[in-house]
């Protein structure tokens, strides 16, 4: 079965005319009766009625002719497919997105590319604390966005663009824990917080570990759920609890006698390289244009 019978067949349903249908594809009438008739004896059935002035589809027809037309889509997309990879279009782009840092722009940036470059397929994972920096060390993410420290240079060949900033603080269930205490007392309250990384920089001091039970946990949807059923304390991005902080739901605690809230850049990274793809290279121009605004703000 050929993909220009198919075609043949399309413009015969659209025109009702064989003469119409040879015009709009540039062929002799004869040529398109011709395709008719081997699409029939391939077929085994009767796709055109003959005996009427106008040309109609059998029903049989009509069917088989609304089927085809999904393939001819199909094998449009394909050829578009085709040209994008023959321009150096990326098949896939990877990004590390750590769930700390989602923001409306930075989503808007990464929705705006896919619909740019709607034939690369974009793969987005998050998961326990630094994972984007792992990933992107390890080559497994094309892009990282996630918090950063001037250290991280240190761990590969990385280039970053400082985006914003997340605020952390400590946030209990409203009246689990008294809204001040010191740091000795925190210890009689279990600890929400995310798996370290395998950076030997990475510890549990980071997430304010002080508790008598500990509980880890890979994504902070999750660690806000259990903050809201009581479980324990957790230092988590103020922002992603805002909601439930105005609510009175949950509440953040103080601690006096040590620092219990903190500001950590946000960076979108990337490894060094000498030539990068049209998506990378669309993608990272819309995050300096979000890092230019955010170097104006400071």
């Amino acid at each position: 079965m050929k993909i220009s019978d198919l075609e043949i067949l399309q413009a015969v349903a659209k025109t009702a005319s064989l003469s119409e249908a040879a015009q709009q594809l540039y062929k002799t009438q004869p040529a398109i009766t011709q395709a008719l008739k081997r699409l029939e004896e391939q077929l085994g059935f009767t796709i055109v009625n003959r005996n009427n002035y106008r040309v109609t589809l059998t029903e049989k027809g009509k069917r088989f002719c609304d089927e085809s037309a999904k393939l001819l889509v199909f094998r449009d997309d394909l050829q578009i497919l085709a040209k994008e990879f023959s321009l150096g279009n990326e098949a896939r782009f990877n990004i590390c997105y750590e769930p700390l840092c989602y923001q409306t722009q930075y989503n808007s940036v990464i929705s705006d590319v896919f619909k740019q470059f709607p034939h690369t397929e974009i793969a987005i994972t998050s998961g326990k604390r630094f994972v984007a920096l792992e990933q992107v060390n390890n080559a497994d993410a094309d892009l990282g966005i996630g918090p950063w420290f001037d250290l991280f240079h240190a761990t590969g060949d990385l280039e970053s663009i400082a985006i914003g900033e997340i605020r952390l603080g400590l946030v209990a269930k409203k009246s689990l824990l008294p809204t001040k205490l010191n740091y000795e007392q925190l210890a009689n309250y279990p600890c929400l917080a995310m798996f370290e990384s395998g950076f030997n920089f990475d510890s549990e001091r980071l997430a304010y570990a002080r508790g008598a039970g500990m509980m880890k946990l890979d994504d902070i949807a999750s660690i806000k759920s259990f903050l809201l059923s009581g479980t324990g304390f957790a230092m988590i991005s103020l922002s992603h609890c805002q909601a439930e902080l105005d609510a009175g739901l949950l509440e953040q605690i103080n601690v006096t006698d040590r620092q219990s809230t903190f500001t950590a850049k946000i960076h979108a990274f990337r490894k060094q390289a000498r030539h990068h793809g049209p998506v990378a290279r669309a993608i990272w121009q819309k995050f300096q244009q979000i890092g230019t605004q955010y170097a104006k703000q400071q």
